[in-house]
């Protein structure tokens, strides 16, 4: 199990899906660019900027909602730090009309329980 700690750069909430930037503080993640969507973990810990986060980045994070036992996990392009199920990923896309990166966060195990297995962000081109 990794856990880090890292100071934060903004606002966090647990559960944040988040990357560390190039002043290595923390901030919520997102599709937009390989940067922002190369995540080091989920946040364990809800802080402001300039609070120490601990980060969870390879095991097992259970504090979340909604999740559908067995299905892969994602991070969203349009909202920073949110997880969300692939359909809700193709649909972002969608109306996102543009490039955008794919980052695998997990898999859930339970409604609440996700198995932290974070990939390298992989660009999808937009083709209309």
């Amino acid at each position: 199990m990794a856990i880090a700690s890292f100071q934060a750069g903004e606002s966090l909430s647990a559960g944040d899906a988040v990357y560390v930037a190039s002043d290595n503080l923390l901030y919520k993640a997102s599709g937009l660019n390989t940067t922002q969507a190369s995540v080091a973990g989920l946040a364990i810990d809800s802080g402001s900027a300039g609070d120490l986060i601990r980060i969870n980045a390879d095991s097992l994070y259970d504090g979340l909602s909604g999740l559908t036992p067995g299905e892969l996990q994602f991070l969203s392009i349009t909202t920073s730090g949110a997880v969300v199920d692939y359909p809700t990923w193709a649909s972002e896309f969608s109306s996102f009309a543009a490039d955008a990166y794919l980052t695998k966060i997990g898999r859930a195990t339970t409604s609440t329980d996700l198995e932290v297995n974070i990939s390298t962000p992989t660009l999808v081109v937009y083709t209309p």
